[in-house]
């Protein structure tokens, strides 16, 4: 089951209501901006190499409302449950531009980079609430996400001269250079310019083929209502502000040095392996991922405007290999991937209808992106929800230790001409969540149709790791079982439903008390409660 994230109407509604319990009443100026987050499709690690990127903006977004005040003040609350605290900050703007230094929280020196570097100060002092549906440390670009709805924001308080109202593309660029050096300078992250540029100028229904050395953009259509770009969040955060991200970034510059070029954009792999002698394996290993994943872009690129799906499919799952750790094979080049997202994508390719997947972002967790026909989606859901291990973190400095265990997924379809037959069932079988029972409904009252789809808790599975997962189990009630209103015996009555086979023993029992016969079992009608299709009709 996709997740449901609000939408920015949604998050407008929160960020109102947060801004008047935190500042009182709202003034007559309140401003109110969104910026996207972002999802790469193809085309990692390419950016700070003056090469090509092809990213989509996305729904979620971050909201920021707020008011200027008259003084010099600037108050903001964050409604991010997974920001560091403190969640609320004051400081004062120096009256004689005097640089605003980096602290903690993390989240706050996003802000302070994009005030000092807007091209318009000095900025008035401002009261804000910051809302966001961008995960953090999800590989979305939750960074470049706030620091341009920040640069927005503040553009409404005090215009500046590319207020997007007059802005033209060259003006926007120059928007997203400012949010990109606010990270450089605040945030310690040495990144490209593509997460900025595509949360300024990206558009719905395209992605964009970005040039990251001349900052052009082309407009690459995908909007085919077949399609469906799925993200799969991993759950394990990352820090580009840590020492990888940084790392990766100099051996790449080392390797152009080594070439005589000024970026890897320059380089050829014949011009790679003619330096091989002069440049250590993890240098090299660096480049040549940098150099293909370039090549790919633009055959991704154009493999998308002709609907060759198969072949952009490919594609990606070519750069995921380029990025995977070295565990695997020669191939695996760039080491930012983990275990986590090497699960993910494998479990999606595996799927018939599925053209393509990959890790997305700046790696070492996040999220991949995958590439599907429209009617497989749900199939492709429950399959990652099967297949992949389910993982109980615990973080350490430099790492993740890992506790694992399989679960498994259920389906059962019934189909009776009998309409109170089915309700009879909703009745009998409950779907336990973590909020409770919770009673089965008709897919189709009219077409006669109840689905059940359930998973089992492992006993290895540690309860909340399974409530967080919004799993939920089905459990059965006999007709002998009295009602109750005493809601802890009545469930206490109920048996778990761990398996197929429980479920059709229990089916029975319903079934012939009901007046029911079976007709039909298949396979092999010796093997009743290891049937996969089962007819019963009424006597």
């Amino acid at each position: 089951m996709a997740s449901p994230f609000p939408t920015a109407a949604e998050l407008l509604v929160e960020a109102r209501r947060a801004y008047e319990q935190t500042y009182g009443e709202e003034t007559p100026r309140l401003v109110a901006v969104c910026a996207p987050g972002r999802v790469n499709l193809i085309g990692e690690h390419t950016d700070y190499n003056q090469g090509f990127v092809l990213p989509m903006a996305l729904p979620l977004v971050t909201v920021m409302v707020g008011s200027p005040t008259f003084d010099q003040d600037v108050a903001v609350t964050t409604l991010s449950e997974d920001a560091d605290e403190p969640r609320k900050i004051h400081f004062h703007l120096p009256a004689d531009g005097t640089p605003l230094s980096p602290g903690s929280p993390k989240w706050a020196n996003y802000l302070k980079g994009v005030i000092q570097h807007y091209r318009a100060p000095p900025v008035p002092g401002f009261r804000a609430v910051i809302c966001s549906s961008v995960p953090l440390g999800g590989g979305l670009s939750s960074s470049a996400s706030l620091e341009v709805a920040a640069y927005t924001f503040l553009q409404q308080l005090k215009p500046d001269f590319m207020c997007d109202i007059f802005a033209d593309d060259e003006d926007k660029v120059s928007k997203a250079v400012a949010c990109q050096q606010a990270e450089h300078t605040h945030a310690g992250v040495p990144c490209g310019i593509m997460d900025q540029f595509v949360s300024v100028l990206g558009r719905e229904g395209q992605a964009l083929l970005i040039d990251c050395r001349s900052m052009e953009a082309t407009p690459v259509p995908l909007a085919d209502p077949n399609l469906v770009v799925l993200i799969t969040n991993s759950n394990v955060r990352h820090h580009l502000n840590g020492s990888e991200y940084p790392t990766r970034r100099r051996q790449c510059e080392q390797a152009a040095s080594i070439l005589g070029k000024d970026s890897l954009r320059d380089a050829t792999m014949e011009d790679l392996e003619d330096a091989r002698d002069k440049m250590d394996d993890v240098t090299f290993r660096r480049a040549h991922h940098v150099i293909e994943e370039i090549d790919r872009t633009v055959r991704a690129a154009e493999a998308l405007k002709k609907g060759a799906y198969k072949e952009f499919g490919e594609l990606m799952v070519e750069s995921h290999n380029s990025l995977r750790p070295a565990l695997y094979n020669v191939r695996d080049l760039y080491e930012v991937s983990c275990r986590e997202l090497d699960e993910l994508v494998a479990a999606a390719v595996e799927v018939e209808g599925v053209y393509g997947s990959r890790m997305t972002g700046g790696g070492f967790g996040g999220c991949t992106v995958t590439l599907l026909q429209a009617h497989v989606i749900d199939r492709t859901l429950l399959h990652i929800q099967v297949r992949v291990l389910h993982f109980n973190l615990r973080h350490g400095p430099e790492n993740y230790e890992l506790r694992t265990c399989s679960v498994r997924a259920h389906t059962v379809e019934l189909f009776c001409t009998w309409r109170a037959f089915l309700s009879l069932l909703c009745e009998r079988f409950s779907y336990k969540t973590s909020q409770g029972l919770a009673s089965p409904r008709l897919c189709n009252p009219r077409r006669n149709r109840l689905r059940l789809e359930w998973v089992p808790r492992p006993e290895e599975l540690p309860q909340e790791q399974y409530d967080k997962q919004r799993y939920r189990g089905l459990t059965f009630c006999g007709p002998e079982a009295a009602p109750s209103d005493d809601i802890t015996n009545a469930q206490q009555s109920r048996c778990e439903i761990t398996d197929i086979q429980g479920f059709v023993e229990e089916l029975l029992k319903v079934s012939l008390a009901e007046g029911f016969k079976v007709d039909l079992v298949t396979p092999n009608p010796a093997e009743i409660l290891n049937c996969t299709s089962l007819r019963l009709v009424k006597c």
